[in-house]
């Protein structure tokens, strides 16, 4: 059997969780074998349709990312325990967070190692990427991650042979828009994620400074993060040129996203990178960082700036803002550089590997 262990998805949608969340529905239409898949409660919200399907089980919400650091531990535990009483079973861990140390048969999804590179602002977490995930990696069978950035970067920290990992792109959920699409013309610049010091949304306020102050643009700056979780001394000054979103449901991202002038993700490290390929599926050109994955997982199809330079940022919007024929030369491509990472073509790829560990099981 295979036992999809996706306890991280939670009411609130991450990029590992969104992840989670589509593999595993591609599972449950697609999979022609014995399947079980475990959720928590608060992320059987996202599976309502299934709501009676008996390949489902559904374990308590505490284990929820909604719950922080104390969601983690609980389904770090719940985790472990699930591979002592399921020792003959292929396991799939659907993020490095709830690895299994002595499983033989974990199929692990490595997301990044973010942590290990940035163990100033992971202290907790670092310990757990420093020193327990190379045991796990070491005792998987298969590991899947979604770039080769991050193929590389396994290989170089944690010593893995590179016949062990299978590198599948994620998709997106695919939009629907005319490749003649024309260019739409709002009056603000978004970004979408966290506010976590790699985001680097410091350095993205600095340079909208710089295009206010400097290159009298008068745009907003939209931020779907909560205002209280960025100092006010850093957006002193623009204050009223920013605006917070905060967590914004699928319909309200769509929305936002079309409307915007240009798409700004100055990130100092992705393992993959879902919001630029989301904004070029929804026709918004894309201004990102040339450092890690993005490259990789962008093409031709954005404009890159040097994430650690302000002035680099802040040049870089300004010319996707003034320049009408690259941003629509950035929305064509992108348009294309998005149809490529299905979810359906992921889907595929993770299944030949499950296949290939049962066959030779």
């Amino acid at each position: 059997m295979l036992i999809v262990n996706a306890t991280n998805i939670g009411r609130n949608l991450s990029g590992i969780g969104r992840y989670s969340l589509c593999i595993s529905e591609f599972l449950l239409k697609h999979w022609q074998h014995p399947l079980e898949l475990i959720l928590n409660a608060r992320g059987f919200v996202h599976f309502n349709q299934y709501k009676n399907d008996q390949r489902i089980k559904i374990k308590t919400g505490l284990m929820s990312p909604d719950y922080g650091i104390k969601g983690h531990l609980l389904r770090l535990l719940y985790s472990n325990k699930l591979s002592f009483s399921n020792p003959n079973d292929i396991l799939f861990t659907t993020s490095q967070l709830e690895g299994l140390f002595f499983h033989k048969r974990q199929i692990l999804a490595v997301h990044d190692c973010l942590p290990y590179v940035f163990p100033e602002y992971y202290k907790m977490q670092y310990f757990y990427f420093k020193n327990l995930l190379p045991k796990i990696l070491k005792t998987s069978v298969r590991i899947i991650t979604f770039s080769n950035f991050n193929k590389n970067s396994i290989m170089e920290i944690y010593k893995v042979h590179e016949k062990k990992i299978s590198v599948i792109y994620s998709g997106i959920n695919q939009i629907n828009l005319d490749d003649n699409l024309n260019t739409r013309e709002k009056d603000y610049i978004l970004y979408v994620g966290r506010s976590s010091p790699v985001k680097n949304l410091g350095r993205l306020i600095t340079a909208f400074k710089i295009l206010t102050n400097k290159y009298r643009l008068g745009l907003k700056l939209v931020l779907t993060c909560q205002k209280r979780d960025v100092p006010f001394d850093l957006i002193k000054g623009v204050e009223n040129d920013i605006e917070f979103a905060g967590y914004v449901s699928e319909d309200q991202l769509a929305k936002l996203y079309q409307e915007a002038l240009l798409f700004a993700f100055p990130s100092l490290y992705e393992g993959f990178g879902f919001p630029p390929l989301e904004a070029m599926a929804h026709g918004c050109p894309t201004v990102v960082s040339n450092v890690a994955s993005l490259p990789e997982v962008c093409g031709d199809a954005a404009y890159f700036v040097d994430p650690y330079d302000e002035e680099s940022i802040a040049d870089g919007i300004y010319q996707v803002a003034t320049n009408s024929t690259l941003r629509e030369a950035l929305i064509q491509k992108g348009i294309k550089r998005a149809k490529l990472f299905t979810w359906e073509k992921s889907g595929k790829e993770h299944i030949k590997v499950f296949v290939e560990i049962l066959n030779d099981s």
